[in-house]
């Protein structure tokens, strides 16, 4: 499924605007845990939107907004400030060593997570993305998950080592990235009844921008 998706990437639209800083907006809700009198671990999974701008010398902005409520790490940040270890696919074999010492065990796990922390920090044009899903591609204990309703087709991991299941949800006819979803299982001890979904993303705009004011148009 994820060659089949790979193939598909010619009809990904090019990135939106111009300009050196990498604007991304997410919308998702993740759990949030607190450690309150007496050593007791707490836990809610809220909602937050999220922009973030960042150029390659790390310097940018970020928004997040909880309940209508900006919270950290909203901010302005000087150069280092912010990761932008940006991947290009301008050499195919200098992009499969930075994934390889992102997940040097080489585990599916680790593998989902270094894939959608790619497009989390950055804008993912159709030619990286084709090549960051024939990497995913070689982990043969991911499956269709045929069970999923939602727009797109989900491909999931169940994790061998901890009861945690981890979805990525991809456009059917362009192969970008939609969403992604982690799901506690029984076992999992997190301080919320099990299963639950602990961390949902959905990517909704990205670009590149000059200023970090304003969306890319």
């Amino acid at each position: 499924m994820l060659r089949d998706l790979a193939e598909k990437i010619a009809r990904q639209p090019a990135p939106r605007g111009t300009g050196r800083y990498h604007y991304v907006r997410t919308s998702g809700s993740y759990l949030h845990t607190a450690r309150v009198l007496g050593g007791t671990t707490t836990g809610v999974v809220e909602q937050s939107e999220r922009e973030q701008w960042i150029a390659p010398d790390g310097s940018g902005r970020l928004v997040v907004t909880r309940g209508g409520e900006s919270v950290q790490p909203t901010g302005d940040y000087p150069p280092g400030g912010l990761a932008a270890a940006f991947l290009t696919a301008a050499d195919p074999d200098a992009l499969t060593a930075r994934l390889r010492d992102r997940n040097p065990n080489g585990s599916t796990s680790t593998a989902v997570k270094v894939f959608t922390g790619v497009w989390n920090n950055q804008v993912v044009p159709g030619a990286l993305q084709r090549l960051l899903l024939l990497d995913l591609a070689r982990h043969s204990d991911l499956y269709v998950d045929n069970s999923f309703r939602g727009a797109g087709v989900a491909v999931g991991h169940l994790d061998p080592e901890e009861p945690f299941q981890r979805l990525l949800v991809f456009d059917r006819l362009t192969g970008s990235l939609l969403g992604a979803e982690t799901t506690a299982l029984d076992g999992a001890g997190v301080p919320v009844p099990t299963p639950a979904v602990i961390s949902r993303t959905e990517w909704l705009l990205s670009g590149h921008t000059t200023t970090t004011t304003t969306p890319p148009t």
